[in-house]
């Protein structure tokens, strides 16, 4: 018979059997299986064959007793989904875990537990950490996005953790957990997430799952959550000829952990291209894969998750499973762009490469000045946008600023253009019809072009590290679509009201590139409006260190329906990229999903019914509600049903 709620509550806050199961010699909850993987027809990963099963588990019921309740796999008769106001275990709460179940846990873990330290509590004399050399490293190193993909907790963009523990050059508060995770495991193994899993299920904890804590909105944190920390899942396979279903041809194994710059370097060393993304830290296979994933290959091969054959995942039910087109059609189809942490815990994924292929590089700017008015900028900057159909078409991606700086005046950056399968002849050719224009009006720019032989080096010199660490900004984007650029009355709204955006003091980084889903790949629940699209666009907002949490509130919405609603009007059909979103996104089930959501929404119910897997505006989040402490949309506070 399936255990209570209230059972496996009193287990949680610590029972008599419990304290002294603790006590005793606890074994390792792990089994090692084959890596024989027909499913996927590719070898499960060495942190793949050590698994939690249900004879591990009757295993551990001599030793654990009751206890072993608390990481039993889900049923659908095991736990209930909260009710209308209820929320997760917070850790003010009676049935928080007690020391001795936390401990418990660790051990059955092997050891892998983390309480949580925020990483600038060493500049804190309130914090055991206190160190003033390790507080001047990480205050020196707070924008680095290497710092923060490094921590098991940390996460890139703060504003939405809650800016609870930062450097004091950054605040003149203490520091305290606020919407950091309580605990991480430093994941290893499968048999560790799955523990985790089971453990936060039963105990109605909040779960988060985190590579490199990359996402715009800060879906890998929470307060009183348990994080599944990833980062460390680094294998690398390469196929050279790969057979799954109707796919024959070279592909490549990663586990959650990778790093764009791991697997570009280790492409380029077997000699093949992956389509990941322009970030040097940015995780491939966790969340950026799993909602969509724009590249720099984009408008050659689509999204990355167009790419994926085959993935390993813990569900919510604790079950490790591969997923395949053939073995699972439907959690195929939701994983590959329905969004990360809402579906399951991603341990690796087995996607489609290509051959290595030459790149051009070229970076210029141009800018208004005595002899180029406003207007004259932006006939050029328009220019450039009649050419997104073609320069998409020809497979070239580019990425680009436009900004303000003064009244009337303003500044194009191309940072750069990724011309793929192009030479130098080949790049000025496609160019030559926008460069005569701007030559025409009277504007200098001197183009520095680079031809390299492969996309490692072209990446490697043409994109720049992330800066990250804002807790004065936030963003929100806009996927424009061809018609945009096609339709004469489109596209001078639209550059219309890119210039009033820019006008206005809010820059603009943008994309021109394609992703159209390429014969023979099968369909993907990545936003619908990718497919339409000819520039992901983005801009932010900011505000005053000093500015108070309403004064925040109020230049978000300003934003979100003033700024950005000028960008909806051009193309209300169309949406947004979500990794790289308003947080406060309006219907961002439309915004983000498209047609797909109602059918994502009912997946979600069928995959995860009691809720456990939550992630800010993910696939059912619309029934949750963080109740912050600041008032402002951040992880810092208890999720709570609505």
């Amino acid at each position: 018979m399936a255990p209570s709620t209230s059972f496996l509550v009193a287990l949680a806050i610590g029972t008599a059997s419990q304290a002294s199961a603790a006590s005793r010699t606890v074994p390792v909850a792990a089994t090692t299986v084959p890596t024989v993987n027909s499913v996927a027809n590719a070898p499960f990963f060495d942190s793949e064959t050590h698994q939690l099963t249900d004879g591990v588990l009757a295993q551990l019921q001599s030793t654990l007793g009751n206890s072993t309740a608390l990481f039993e796999f889900g049923r659908n008769t095991s736990i209930q989904a909260l009710s209308s106001g209820e929320c997760k275990v917070f850790p003010s709460d009676a049935a928080w875990p007690s020391d001795s179940t936390w401990s418990l846990f660790d051990q059955l873990l092997g050891g892998t537990l983390i309480k949580t330290v925020p990483l600038a509590a060493s500049c804190y004399p309130s914090w055991p950490e206190y160190n003033k050399t390790e507080c001047d490293y990480v205050s020196d190193d707070w924008t680095i996005s290497y710092l923060h993909a490094a921590d098991p907790a940390s996460v890139m963009w703060p504003l939405f953790e809650g800016r609870s523990c930062l450097p004091p050059d950054l605040t003149s508060e203490s520091c305290t957990l606020g919407g950091y995770s309580s605990y991480a495991v430093n994941v290893s193994t499968v048999a560790q997430i799955q523990l985790s899993v089971n453990f936060a299920r039963n105990t109605g904890l909040r779960l988060v799952a985190k590579n490199t804590g990359h996402d715009f909105n800060g879906k890998s944190t929470g307060a009183g959550a348990l994080g599944i920390w990833t980062h460390h899942l680094k294998d690398i396979v390469y196929y050279e000829d790969y057979q799954l279903g109707n796919y024959s041809g070279p592909a490549v194994k990663m586990g959650a952990g990778v790093q764009a710059f791991e697997i570009y370097e280790k492409a380029n060393e077997l000699g093949f291209t992956a389509v990941g993304g322009e970030g040097k830290t940015v995780g491939v296979a966790g969340g950026y894969v799993l909602g969509g994933g724009h590249s720099p290959m984009s408008s050659v091969y689509g999204l990355a998750a167009d790419q994926v054959l085959a993935l390993e995942v813990v569900l919510a039910n604790g079950r490790f499973v591969t997923v395949t087109e053939q073995s699972d059609p439907d959690l195929f189809w939701a994983l590959r762009g329905g969004g990360g942490g809402t579906y399951g815990i991603v341990t690796s994924i087995i996607s489609r490469v290509y051959p290595k292929v030459p790149v051009t590089v070229s970076t210029f700017s141009f800018t208004t000045s005595t002899n180029v008015s406003a207007d004259a900028f932006w006939a050029g900057v328009s220019a450039y946008m009649k050419r997104f159909p073609v320069n998409a078409d020809a497979g070239t991606y580019a990425y680009f600023w436009v900004i303000s700086t003064g009244t009337d005046a303003f500044e194009f950056l191309m940072n750069p253009y990724f011309a793929v399968n192009h030479t130098v002849a080949e790049f000025n050719s496609l160019m030559q019809p926008w460069f005569e224009e701007l030559h025409h009006l009277g504007i200098s720019f001197q183009p520095n072009t680079t031809y390299y032989d492969n996309f490692y080096d072209a990446w490697n010199a043409g994109f720049p590290l992330e800066t990250v660490g804002s807790v004065t900004m936030m963003t929100g984007s806009r996927l424009f679509p061809r018609a945009n650029f096609e339709d004469p009355a489109r596209f001078n709204q639209t550059v219309a009201a890119l210039r009033s955006t820019v006008s206005a003091g809010y820059s603009l980084l943008a994309f021109n590139l394609k992703a159209d889903l390429l014969d023979g790949v099968s369909p993907s629940s990545a936003n619908p409006a990718f497919r339409k699209t000819l520039m992901h666009a983005i801009t932010s907002t900011s505000w005053s260190s000093n500015a108070t949490n309403a004064e925040i509130l109020e230049e978000m919405e300003h934003f979100t329906y003033d700024i950005l609603g000028e960008w909806r009007r051009t193309c209300p059909e169309a949406g947004a990229y979500m990794s790289e979103a308003d947080v406060m996104e309006p219907h961002f089930q439309q915004a983000f999903y498209g047609s797909y959501y109602d059918r994502l929404y009912a997946l979600k119910q069928t995959y995860d019914p009691t809720g456990l897997f939550y992630a800010p505006t993910g696939v059912g989040s619309e029934g949750w509600k963080v109740h912050s402490s600041d008032g402002l949309p951040d992880q810092n506070g208890r999720l709570c049903k609505v």
